[in-house]
């Protein structure tokens, strides 16, 4: 089986109401993969949910050899209906209905015309970009890909089969899938479940079934710091992790010190889609003394800075390349094990990068060139706010959660010495964001700079 998944009576997926050991998840996989014999090489589309079906058919169709698309359960029919006419996966699982296929057997669809298009031997996974789910374009990931981020993942977080992660995360996200993978590698027990951190139900199923680690995104931290988490008994919890964007300086210190205090271990890791997606962590011993990196590159990569400053990953987790159609899925590695992260960077003499900017997150206004990564980080520092800024040559928008807007607006014209009519300050109850957890940038450019 991938990941050495091996049979035996130990719990592989736990559920609020039902738990399932591994000798069924290598049974329920191999009577899929059956089903899902085909002359050639195809695309398998999985309507993704936290659920038990989701994990036997992502390991059945992996193992079955195809090239497993994974599809956000919320997808609405004209997305769906876009996906199906750009690559035509043959099967698909975890689906309601669609008019292309034919029901087999519940959440089993075949495609009534069986796809022509070729597919490269070496890719196994493909991910939507930045979770825009009405976007075609898809990162393709081989095998080796998958394979050492996971080996990456398991050696410097230690896991090992006593782990209980709850992963609410969605598995169609990179972050979430690679929770499954890393977890699965080592025999361990997934605790999943489809509820926030903000329902008391969430921290009942951790404490009922002794979930030992939560994974969150900054908008779960920003969850976390507002609902009491830090006082809560959680008796069984042992590792926080965060990834999927930078979670603001004074949140990381807060949540380092509570780990610190309870014995426990909190990551912060920086990644990408196209590198499977780990990229980075801080280790949790040196989190204090390095708050604000991204930290050292995981086992197995290296980083190096370009002339333009530009952050370089090389590892063998890069991705082969990127599809927007199934012509493209034929297509070899176009990376060779080097990615361009597209972030400004800095590494210390003991190899810790820091991040200074996007390359495209530069605006100029009046001659004024303005960062609005730095000017995130500034306001997060001064005011201990969350915030997310947009814009372009004739605005600077900074949006901010629960915060004074006209004090904001006033710090930032004087910090650039700009009019008032240039720099626009909005309070939020809560900012944008996607399925993932990630803000939602292109909503909020959408709406403040249209």
């Amino acid at each position: 089986m991938f990941f050495n998944i091996q049979p035996s009576e130990k719990i592989a997926v736990q559920k609020a109401t039902a738990s399932y050991t591994y000798e069924q998840l290598v049974d329920d996989a191999m009577q899929l993969v059956q089903m899902l014999t085909t002359p050639k090489k195809v695309v398998v589309g999985i309507v993704c949910r936290n659920d038990y079906k989701t994990i036997v058919h992502y390991v059945a169709a992996l193992q079955a050899g195809h090239a497993v698309m994974l599809l956000n359960d919320d997808l609405d029919v004209a997305v769906l209906d876009n996906i199906v006419h750009h690559y035509a996966p043959a099967f698909l699982l975890g689906a309601t209905t669609h008019g292309d296929y034919d029901e087999i057997t519940e959440q089993f669809f075949k495609k009534r015309q069986q796809p022509t298009y070729d597919v490269h031997a070496d890719l196994a996974l493909m991910l939507s970009t930045s979770g825009t789910t009405g976007s075609p374009k898809y990162v393709r990931l081989s095998y080796q890909n998958i394979q050492a981020n996971t080996e990456s993942i398991v050696s410097y977080l230690e896991l090992d089969e006593h782990e209980r992660p709850v992963i609410n995360l969605p598995l169609s996200y990179s972050y979430g899938i690679s929770i499954v993978n890393s977890h699965l590698q080592v025999g361990a027990t997934l605790l999943l479940t489809s509820k926030s951190v903000k329902l008391p139900s969430f921290w009942y199923f951790l404490n009922e079934f002794q979930g030992t680690s939560i994974a969150g995104v900054p908008f779960t931290y920003q969850l976390l710091n507002r609902i009491g988490f830090l006082d809560m008994d959680l008796s069984s919890l042992k590792t926080l992790t965060q990834a999927g964007g930078h979670l603001d300086v004074y949140l990381v210190d807060k949540f380092n010190q509570y780990a610190m205090a309870t014995k426990r271990k909190f990551y912060v890791m920086y990644g990408q889609t196209e590198a499977a997606p780990r990229i980075a962590y801080v280790p949790y011993e040196r989190l204090a003394d390095k708050l604000g990196t991204i930290g050292i590159a995981v086992p197995g990569g290296r980083f190096e800075l370009a002339e333009s400053g530009e952050l370089y990953y090389y590892g063998d987790n890069v991705m082969m390349g990127y599809a927007t159609s199934a012509n493209d899925l034929a297509l070899g590695d176009a990376y060779h094990g080097c990615l361009p992260t597209g972030d400004l960077a800095t590494i210390d003499d003991e190899g810790y990068a820091t991040l200074v900017g996007r390359m495209k997150s530069f605006i100029k206004i009046k001659g004024l060139r303005i960062n609005l990564h730095d000017v995130e980080k500034t306001i997060a520092k001064k005011f201990g706010l969350t915030v997310a800024c947009v814009g372009n040559d004739r605005q600077l928008v900074a949006v901010i959660e629960q915060g004074d807007a006209a004090r904001v607006q006033k710090f930032l014209c004087q910090l650039y010495k700009l009019h008032e009519n240039y720099v626009t300050v909005t309070s939020v109850d809560e900012l944008p964001h996607l399925h993932t957890g990630k803000l939602d940038y292109n909503a909020m450019k959408h709406a403040y700079l249209t």
